[in-house]
């Protein structure tokens, strides 16, 4: 398998990412790193990858808006995180905004499309073969096309913001493992998992409605819910939310518990834990996670940490330079 960035911007600049069929590995896992500098910017990958999958983190500094052709010579099932930055992907067919803070998930035959780089930009991939994602899902659940092996079109699986929750605490996980090889492939690929998990019962909770809602309900549910997670430090009320998504206190709250299986407090109590996480493995400290997630008095946020972890803040992981 073989991805390759190629620009041809006054002077052409190529790189070219080559990996073993299927991912394989001698080792419990390889890792690599590439650069490459160009007259409109530099191109930085970071890669590790084991039997299967491949993590890789590609960061581009532009001094002014470029395209990149992106080549994949072989099938790939693609999850994209945008970390930062604005990108853009196109072909004959299509074309996807990517900004930071979402991500998409597609699969294809092979891939040749244009990337836009409108700023610099960080991106996280996880990168499937079919092996993989035939082993985990199962024929019956996926589409005829999937398992002919014929030239499948870009087929686009899920897409979402990502902008906290558990999505970010497992991006960060995935990012920052350390441990030894034969544990960190155990534990990167169980976290693989995880997320691909969260993408797909996402794109579930969207494609179902629950009985006596309409579609327009769900999509103010679903704002409703993106309300919370963006105002951990002084979250709305019931009626100021009730009120910002056109709903009433009824849908609300009985909509709320059936689309997203918790209480719209509960879901607000967990968003603030799993990003006080993320804050701390980010090496910040307890008291200002606690107010940053909206905790006025640190001790009372120390306390619900532990119900909800089992351990204190004080006693996250933080992760080793290297």
């Amino acid at each position: 398998m073989e991805i390759t960035f190629s620009s041809q911007f006054k002077q052409p600049s190529e790189v070219k990412l080559s990996y073993p069929k299927e991912f394989s590995s001698d080792t419990y896992l390889d890792e690599r790193e590439t650069s490459a500098t160009a007259p409109w910017g530099t191109m930085h990958f970071k890669e590790c990858w084991f039997n299967g999958a491949c993590l890789l983190c590609s960061e581009f500094e532009v001094q002014q808006q470029s395209t990149v052709k992106l080549r994949c010579d072989n099938f790939c099932w693609l999850m994209n995180f945008v970390l930062k930055g604005e990108l853009k992907l196109t072909n004959a067919t299509y074309s996807l905004d990517l900004r930071a803070g979402k991500y998409h998930t597609f699969y294809c035959s092979e891939l040749d499309m244009d990337l836009t780089v409108k700023s610099n930009a960080t991106v996280f991939t996880i990168c499937l073969t079919r092996r993989f994602i035939r082993k985990l899902l199962g024929k019956d659940l996926l589409p005829e096309q999937f398992e002919s092996g014929s030239a499948d079109p870009f087929t686009m699986v899920a897409t979402d913001a990502y902008s906290s929750g558990r999505f970010t605490m497992l991006l960060q996980e995935l990012m920052q493992a350390r441990q030894p090889s034969h544990i960190r492939r155990i534990y990167l690929e169980a976290k693989i998992l995880e997320l691909l998990s969260l993408q797909l019962e996402n794109l579930e909770q969207q494609q179902t409605v629950p009985g006596n809602f309409s579609q327009e309900d769900v999509t103010r549910l679903q704002e409703a819910k993106k309300i919370v997670e963006q105002n951990l430090r002084t979250p709305c009320s019931l009626i100021e939310l009730a009120r910002k998504t056109g709903l009433n206190d009824f849908k609300l709250k009985r909509g709320f518990k059936t689309l997203f299986g918790n209480t719209v407090f509960g879901y607000l109590a967990d968003v603030r834990m799993q990003t006080a996480y993320r804050y701390l493995t980010d090496g910040k400290t307890v008291s200002e996670v606690a107010e940053t997630v909206g905790y006025k008095n640190p001790h009372h946020f120390t306390a619900a940490f532990k119900k909800k972890f089992g351990f204190l803040p004080s006693q996250v992981v933080k992760p080793v330079a290297t």
